[in-house]
């Protein structure tokens, strides 16, 4: 599926969010989307709960108050951010359509990059990465979570498999 931004102004973007399942290159992405724009950079996982953290470790997907109690951190977050009007990237994993619509409600001109690819290439992805509280177990988990943003306009969609410099240059597209 080809990008959709037309409907948003890039001109005025404030907010980058780069959102997808384990293993889909959000945070390396988003730690250089932020360094060449320099722009603040967040990363989602930084504001999971160390009980939200276990759960995940112990292959168990997150409860529903968990991740909303993640999404309303993120969303303090952005809103100060937007209120001391700085330019930020947020990497996150995006899988609820109602939860990316408060992202976007508390964030200051949001753009949201979907990073999508092949199952293959994330669990083998998952298998290479050590260091990291989410087990490659939960892959299938999140992608019967993620609720594609397939009518979500201001959403534009990279596949995970180009490379790194492609998908910078999308972006910075997109951004004009």
């Amino acid at each position: 599926m080809a990008g959709r931004t037309e409907m948003v102004d890039t001109a005025k973007i404030q907010t980058l969010i780069l959102m997808g399942v384990a293993g889909s290159g959000k945070s390396t992405l988003a730690q250089h989307c932020a360094n060449a724009l320099g722009w603040t950079y967040l990363e989602g996982d930084d504001f999971h709960s160390d009980a939200g953290k276990q759960m995940m470790a112990a292959g168990q997907p997150l409860s529903p108050a968990l991740r909303q109690q993640w999404v309303e951190l993120l969303c303090q977050q952005l809103q100060q951010q937007k209120n001391q009007g700085l330019q930020t990237v947020l990497s996150y994993s995006g899988l609820i359509q109602q939860q990316r619509a408060q992202i976007r409600a508390a964030a200051a001109a949001p753009l949201f990059v979907y990073l999508h690819g092949p199952a293959a290439v994330l669990a083998e992805r998952l298998s290479q990465r050590s260091a990291h509280f989410m087990p490659a177990s939960m892959l299938q988990s999140q992608l019967r979570t993620m609720q594609v943003p397939a009518l979500e306009p201001d959403v534009l969609w990279l596949d995970l498999q180009l490379p790194l410099s492609d998908q910078l240059k999308r972006i910075g597209l997109a951004l004009g």
